[in-house]
């Protein structure tokens, strides 16, 4: 009997693969994406455990799953290959296209030699070629049985698992336990001894299968964004396919739906566990139409970052208004990663527009480094600020203690129609006290100003009245007329 050759993968090599025998195939073909190659490089590496959690609409499955496996089993580096998807439906679809190619592609059934498919249904295919080699390609939704499925006496070589949960599955705890038993338990252990495990999708939930899995040391990890965060357009991962202006309307759809959220989700990867969260989402109320044009005693929440190229830090200053009612509203946000003279000049600008009557900074070292900085400052531009400066609290859970009180108490207030507040609202839900967040430079910044007005006295509706009405209110003109009933003139 002949023996098969098999020819060792690279992602150059499956790249021009794809370039020749597949792209010119696709409806809207497109220069591949560094983001595949990478994912490719990855895929080609010998460990057998790989994961790529990467945005929606990135082509994962045209790249990792269609023509990933369409390279390994043409090029013999396995002959059995399982498809897995969260439903069976959608394996079938990875391979129907996959059998389609088999079946009507020219170039390569003339250059590969493939013969015949000896069977060709729906979830199971088997290629046979002119030399006599065959390989094998199943589909299987999550779930599934996987006991059993030999093949020439051998167990499958490859498992591509492409988007295996779903959102209504890692929703339930239940559920996701579940699923990740079968995985460990039932999927992993039939591959045979060696054989490895391509994984890929979308992070739908920080408990789901995938979130771990990017956290374990037994794999070999890559996470990708569509960009560097939220609120910074900068690092696109797919600029063609994905310029700024794109993906921009594709958060503010989000954003118009309520659910900025689910575009870190989606395009981000970096889902949020609602579980977990310091704040409570339906405790984020918004300011009313008269809220706006309410008097406020105004004051800063300010939080600095040491450096501009410290990138786990920024400098965050929150504007909050107390009024008469003993409510706190957010009226804007400003954060950045700047340095020293960009944040000073932010600061001046703060004080331009709202005229706060306090700065609220927390002591410590680092305010001890930047207070001469700051006073020098204000003496070159002949502005004053006020700063009231509170005792440090290390514990950021313990610091936003109040915050979360008069949060909870429905006694904060929102400006949700601010164009900085879907990043905020995000960030700050994204705060547990238990985790370290990525970012948390704007709940620093809010738990300081409620600390600020929590320190002063309550806001009551004489602090707004003129001199004249104040004393007015105190004084009645119409009893102090006329004589003193004292001295008698």
């Amino acid at each position: 009997m002949k023996q098969t050759i098999r020819i060792p993968l690279s992602a150059q090599l499956i790249e021009n693969f794809a370039g020749a025998y597949l792209s010119p195939r696709y409806d809207n073909p497109r220069p591949t994406p560094d983001l595949h190659r990478e994912c490719w490089e990855l895929y080609c590496r010998p460990d057998e455990l790989i994961a790529v959690a990467a945005p929606r609409e990135h082509a994962k499955s045209t790249a990792l799953t269609h023509v990933y496996v369409l390279a390994t089993v043409l090029f013999r580096a396995e002959d059995y290959v399982v498809i897995v998807s969260a439903t069976e439906d959608l394996a079938k679809e990875h391979l129907g296209d996959i059998a389609k190619e088999l079946r009507e592609n020219e170039d390569l059934i003339a250059d590969f030699g493939l013969k015949v498919l000896t069977t060709d249904s729906k979830t199971d295919i088997v290629m046979r070629c002119d030399d006599g080699h065959e390989f094998r390609i199943l589909a299987k939704g999550s779930g599934q049985k996987m006991r059993g499925i030999k093949w020439n006496g051998k167990r499958p070589g490859l498992f591509v698992c492409d988007d295996l949960e779903e959102d209504e599955q890692v929703e339930s705890l239940d559920r996701r336990q579940k699923f990740r038993r079968w995985f460990f338990r039932a999927m992993m252990p039939a591959r045979r001894r060696g054989g490895k495990i391509r994984f890929h999708g979308t992070i739908l939930d920080e408990d789901a299968l995938l979130a771990r899995v990017m956290k374990s040391s037994a794999w070999v990890t890559k996470k990708f964004k569509a960009h560097a965060g939220f609120d910074d357009f900068s690092e696109i991962l797919w600029p063609e396919q994905f310029p700024e202006e794109r993906l921009r309307r594709i958060r503010q759809a989000f954003i118009d739906d309520g659910d900025a959220s689910g575009y870190s989700q989606e395009y981000l990867n970096d889902p949020l566990d609602h579980s977990q969260a310091y704040l409570r989402k339906d405790d984020f109320l918004p300011m009313e139409t008269r809220d706006y044009v309410k008097p406020m005693l105004i004051k800063v929440g300010c939080d600095w970052a040491v450096s501009k190229a410290d990138r786990a830090n920024r400098t965050s200053f929150t504007v909050g208004g107390a009024c008469a009612d003993n409510l706190i509203h957010i009226r804007d946000q400003r954060v950045g990663r700047w340095d020293p003279t960009e944040w000073i000049d932010e600061l001046f600008a703060i004080e331009e527009a709202w005229h706060p009557e306090e700065f609220i900074a927390e002591g410590g070292v680092i305010w001890k480094a930047l207070e001469r900085t700051i006073y020098a400052e204000m003496r070159r531009r002949g502005v004053w600020l006020n700063f009231r400066v509170i005792e440090p609290t290390k514990d950021k859970a313990t610091r936003g203690r109040p915050f979360q009180k008069r949060h909870r108490a429905r006694s904060m207030r929102y400006d949700k129609l601010a164009s900085w507040y879907p990043a905020y609202e995000d960030e700050l839900m994204r705060f547990t006290g238990i985790t370290d967040a990525k970012l948390d430079d704007q709940f620093d910044s809010t738990a300081l100003l409620v600390k600020g007005f929590e320190a002063g006295a309550e806001v009551e509706e004489d602090d707004f009245l003129a001199e004249e009405e104040r004393y007015l209110r105190n004084h009645n003109p119409r009893v102090e007329a006329g004589r003193s009933h004292v001295t008698g003139y």
